[in-house]
């Protein structure tokens, strides 16, 4: 298994991806603006147009690979069976700009995607550094 990180909208992404991924890096002080999880070669994300979602259709080179070892495999798959086709969770990311919105508790965005696969505490607002910071209290390194 692997966390996938990007640092700017899809190639094939519209202005508003563009400006969306733009505004998220600049919000989260963050190089990162998505991320999802890769088993194989599947890569499995949330994303607005499709909320919870694999793909086999992705750009590997687009992205920043950390790799976790084979072992999270099988249960990153049960997750994305349980959780496969869950809406996008746009009050949890609307919650980074009006902190009084809260996110819904089956809707996904991609941190909070990566978040669940990988076992991280619960958090009101996962960041890709959330995530970085689980990986290393975890002992690995990315």
């Amino acid at each position: 298994m692997k966390l996938a990180l990007r640092a700017a909208a899809s190639s094939s992404g519209s202005w508003l991806d563009r400006l969306f991924a733009a505004v998220t890096r600049w919000r989260l002080c963050s190089q990162w603006c998505h991320a999802g999880i890769v088993v194989g070669d599947l890569l499995i994300q949330a994303n607005a147009q499709r909320g919870l979602h694999g793909t086999w259709d992705w750009e590997p080179l687009k992205w920043r690979l950390i790799d976790l070892g084979p072992g999270r495999d099988r249960l990153a798959l049960a997750l994305f069976d349980a959780h496969m086709g869950a809406a996008y969770d746009w009050p949890g990311v609307l919650g980074f700009v009006l902190p009084w919105v809260r996110g819904k508790r089956r809707k996904l965005y991609c941190f909070e995607w990566c978040a669940l696969a990988l076992g991280a505490p619960p958090a009101r607002w996962q960041t890709p550094e959330r995530l970085l910071a689980h990986i290393v209290t975890q002992g690995a390194r990315p």
